[in-house]
């Protein structure tokens, strides 16, 4: 891939199983179709690595595959930097591993993350399996209206600038909720802690939850709303950075894994001085897997992922919440606010399961109940990330690391 540009990229994605290449060699595609070079490819996985798929993306630019719980190598190497074993286990040991082989989404992030900084990389842009480098314009009679971006160089023409720490976006697309209107939903979304959303779900049935985005970025605003899977970061200044956090909590049987791993991310920066702006570039997510069905609320698959999402933002909000007025930034107390979302549930959960005839979502208050008993968990667990992220920034900000180079293989690659 050529390019002149000589800081160093690093693409990056979080994934169960790394056992499909196109998600990776799209944006490699895309990269090199604008003229840039692309350091590395950072793949954080959790389930099984193909690999066949790592030698066909090796053939495209180096590949680092790193386990998202407690990676081996990483751990060997944090220790010899001179981080204390209690620092290196704060941000690697991932204790929903070893008992219900689940790893939030966070811990994904954060292993990227570190990886790129332990390899000397400037800058890491995360990408989900399911975004692509283009942008859904319009989706009228049957007709679909593509514009193929450049998507390192529409987040590198800001990150690049003075004291921008991070670039996102929002998707083009289909919302994460499906379009529905009905007497309760309001209330749900108060108790998902989504109150934001009311106004846009109230008129879905104009819109169809159905985004599209400007071929060309028109809204350049400051955020601190940060997308992970549409995500730039700036490493050379990595005291603006904050790790990524998501929790986990037991609902019956099963492990959950919270939404909202980017949440605190974009907080921290904001409080360390740094600045993230959204660009504007709504790269598309294909958010149901199957474009270009509308998503049909009634349909048993669509119910069942947003009843997981449910769960998902369930289990953020006792430590969303509990951070927010730790840190001053919501005027009711926790109590007050944990009561008004466990209202929201119950009222809300009882009307959509009559509206879904699926009765999972009165049951939707328990999981509250369920996450409130595990917070006092998930705080330690934070608190212990948090001293490691601080032990790790301190030894990097004396003693930057310089990634090792390989100037044969740049010129194989650029060629």
């Amino acid at each position: 891939m050529s390019g002149t540009n000589t800081d160093r990229i690093a693409l990056a994605l979080i994934t169960r199983y790394l056992n499909n290449p196109s998600p990776i060699t799209r944006f490699l595609k895309n990269a090199q179709a604008y003229g840039h070079y692309i350091d590395r490819v950072i793949v954080a996985y959790s389930h099984g690595v193909e690999e066949e798929v790592v030698e066909e993306l090796r053939a495209w630019v180096p590949v680092d595959i790193v386990c998202a719980h407690n990676d081996l190598q990483m751990r060997l190497r944090l220790l010899d930097l001179g981080l204390q074993p209690s620092e290196v286990e704060g941000l690697l040991v991932v204790p929903s591993w070893p008992c219900h082989n689940e790893v939030p989404y966070g811990a994904y992030r954060n292993t990227a993350l570190i990886k790129a900084m332990l390899e000397g990389m400037d800058y890491i842009l995360f990408f989900d399996d399911d975004i692509y480098p283009k942008v859904l314009l319009a989706h009228d009679t049957g007709e679909i209206a593509w514009e193929t971006i450049d998507f390192v160089g529409n987040h590198m023409d800001y990150l690049s600038e003075p004291d921008i720490t991070a670039t996102t976006s929002d998707y083009s697309g289909y919302y994460i909720i499906p379009p529905m209107v009905y007497e309760g939903l309001d209330e749900l979304l108060i108790g998902l802690f989504k109150g934001s959303a009311i106004e846009y779900m109230n008129s879905s049935e104009s819109h169809r939850c159905l985004v599209f985005g400007p071929a060309i970025p028109e809204n350049v605003k400051s955020t601190s709303k940060l997308l992970g899977g549409n995500l730039g970061l700036d490493l050379k200044m990595p005291w603006h950075l904050a790790p990524f956090f998501s929790t986990t909590y037991m609902f019956g049987e099963d492990c959950i894994l919270g939404r909202g791993e980017d949440t605190l991310l974009g907080q921290a920066i904001k409080e360390s001085g740094g600045s993230a702006l959204d660009i504007d570039l709504r790269v598309f997510h294909n958010t149901f897997h199957d474009f270009p069905i509308e998503p049909d609320i009634h349909q048993k698959t669509t119910a069942n992922r947003f009843y997981r999402a449910c769960l998902g933002w369930i289990g953020r909000n006792p430590f969303l919440t509990w951070f927010m007025e730790r840190n001053g930034w919501v005027e009711s107390s926790f109590e007050e606010e944990i009561s008004h979302q466990r209202i929201g549930l119950v009222s809300g959960g009882v009307k959509t399961a009559e509206y879904l005839n699926d009765s999972r979502f009165e049951r939707l208050p328990y999981a509250l109940d369920a996450a409130m008993v595990s917070l006092p968990d998930m705080i330690t667990r934070y608190e212990r990330l948090r001293d490691g992220w601080t032990a790790l920034i301190e030894f990097l900000a004396t003693s930057p690391i310089s990634g090792d180079f390989d100037e044969g293989e740049e010129l194989k690659l650029a060629s």
